[in-house]
């Protein structure tokens, strides 16, 4: 994974850094030849091409001296506007100011007219103006300099100008991904050591285009937590564990009980058993309403049925018995999607937990049965939640914070795994370790898809993964089914359907060829 702290854990280790001896000139050139690298490869060649830098008087202002600097000495015509007097800089700020003339470069201050006229003319811009410390509207010239960044490549938008972050896109509050004023939108951001909660939290993760993490020496803490950003490499080995091989039978690949669906909502139960077959599966088992359970053969031929007792549209508690025999033989359990919010249905899900001590995932009604999160610390067996803002909320309304904060929190008091679905899913394990996913898509904002990817998660656990596991691997391949379904429909055409027939595919990109 991408390694991912909070602020004040980076700012930290920039002063343990100090304490340690390492000078900060030292730091700065190892992040000016990291922002160097990326604003040359995005270049695609560098003698001849115009980059304009914009500078801010702190250090990341500097970080962008020194990658200016560099992409002067090999031939770039390079120019930097800095929001403030360069003879008020600092000595490392003036150093940096050095570098740059010395490397054939020129450095003024900002001035409106100045910047439209250079801007316009540029083939790269470095963003320096503000780093992750920052909060709030950006003020004064920093304000004015994200101004005329913005009218700039509003004025080039046939062939937009590539913009460089260095650290975080200004104006993007590096602690919440808040957006409170005029804020750069970059091409590439490139941070430094560990990625920040802004550059995966939105809105401000839709400013930061492609996040490139440099290594430039930092000491994380040692009890830093284990959070990161889900890569397909940490992903690979998980997928290729779930491969049957030539000693796997049917029953010991998995058998995962989907339980699920009311009275006009067959569709749901049927979209998990999608979702679980597109992960793989030893044996799948449907239970539903009577009324609805009919409906899946034609369907999903793959899956045994088990039809509930069911009054007033929803499953009764003489459910529990029904599901008896598969209750015993279930690896892994999936519950929730379609079953509706009946009184009766409530206590029958609250039954089916407490009989089933294998590995569960719960979603959607099946989390509303619960209340709140607190009945999820009394479940034996290891447990996944998969809720959406909004029923997170009613699982803890006193957790406050950001969305990576909530999940964290949420995972340690219930002692389950809580995956928090969103643009930025978190995946959060009661022991610490807390993953992004960075795949998901906007077409996934449609009804359904979150059944699918119960299925997925629930087949997953089947099969043997830990609940963490499941549920990185599954949001995974989820969003890349649902970028995949777009590339071969449309972003207005994807339909959960569509997601599940996708899941082979983005399977296939994790596995060998």
């Amino acid at each position: 994974m991408k390694p991912l702290v909070e602020v004040p854990t980076i700012q930290a280790a920039d002063g343990a850094a100090q304490a340690a001896g390492i000078p900060v000139a030292t730091l700065m050139g190892r992040a000016g030849a990291a922002v160097a690298a990326a604003a040359s490869a995005l270049l695609g060649g560098v003698t001849g091409r115009r980059v304009v830098a914009l500078c801010g008087k702190g250090h990341n202002g500097g970080d962008a001296l020194e990658a200016l600097a560099r992409l002067a000495s090999r031939g770039a015509a390079a120019e930097a506007l800095l929001t403030a007097d360069p003879a008020t800089l600092d000595q490392e700020g003036q150093r940096c100011v050095a570098l740059v003339r010395e490397a054939g470069g020129r450095v003024r201050p900002f001035e409106p007219a100045l910047a439209e006229r250079l801007l316009g003319q540029a083939d790269l811009v470095l963003d320096g103006l503000l780093g992750t410390g920052a909060s709030g509207a950006p003020r004064g010239s920093a304000a004015a300099a994200i101004s005329a960044a913005a009218i700039s490549a509003a004025a080039v938008s046939l062939v937009p100008v590539p913009v460089v972050a260095v650290d975080i896109p200004s104006g993007v509050d590096g602690a919440t991904g808040a957006v409170a004023g005029a804020a750069i939108t970059a091409t590439v951001t490139v941070t430094f050591q560990a990625a920040k909660p802004g550059h995966v939290l939105p809105p401000g993760s839709e400013r930061v285009g492609r996040l490139v993490v440099a290594d430039i020496g930092l000491p994380l803490p040692a009890d830093s937590p284990a959070w990161g950003i889900s890569e397909a490499a940490d992903l690979a080995g998980l997928a290729l564990a779930t491969v049957p091989r030539h000693e796997t039978h049917k029953r010991s690949r998995g058998v995962l009980l989907a339980i699920g669906g009311a009275s006009g909502m067959g569709g749901a139960p049927l979209l998990m058993g999608l979702g679980a077959r597109g992960g793989g599966f030893g044996l799948l088992v449907l239970a539903a309403p009577a009324s609805v359970a009919g409906e899946f053969a034609p369907v999903l031929p793959e899956a045994l049925t088990t039809a509930l007792p069911e009054a007033d549209g929803g499953i009764t508690p003489a459910a529990v018995d029904a599901c008896k025999r598969w209750l015993d033989e279930a690896t892994a359990v999936a519950i929730g999607p379609g079953l509706g919010r009946a009184p009766a249905t409530r206590e029958t899900v609250r039954q089916l937990l407490a009989a089933y001590d294998g590995p569960m995932v719960i979603d959607a009604d099946g989390l509303f049965a619960l209340g709140t999160g607190e009945p999820l610390a009394d479940r034996k067996g290891p447990t996944l939640v998969t809720p959406h803002a909004g029923e997170f909320a009613r699982l803890a309304p006193d957790l406050g914070g950001t969305r990576l904060q909530q999940a964290a929190e949420g995972a340690r008091r219930w002692g389950v795994t809580v995956l928090l679905k969103g643009s930025d899913t978190v995946i959060a394990s009661p022991d610490g370790p807390l993953a992004v996913n960075p795949t998901g898509v906007p077409a996934l904002a449609t009804g359904g898809t979150g059944d699918v990817l119960t299925g997925l998660c629930g087949t997953l656990l089947a099969q043997g993964l830990s609940p963490f596991d499941a549920a990185r691997l599954g949001a995974w391949v989820h969003g890349r089914a649902g970028a995949l379904a777009t590339g071969d429909l449309s972003p207005l055409s994807v339909a959960a359907g569509d997601v599940a027939r996708h899941l082979p595919a983005a399977f296939r990109e994790l596995l060998p060829q």
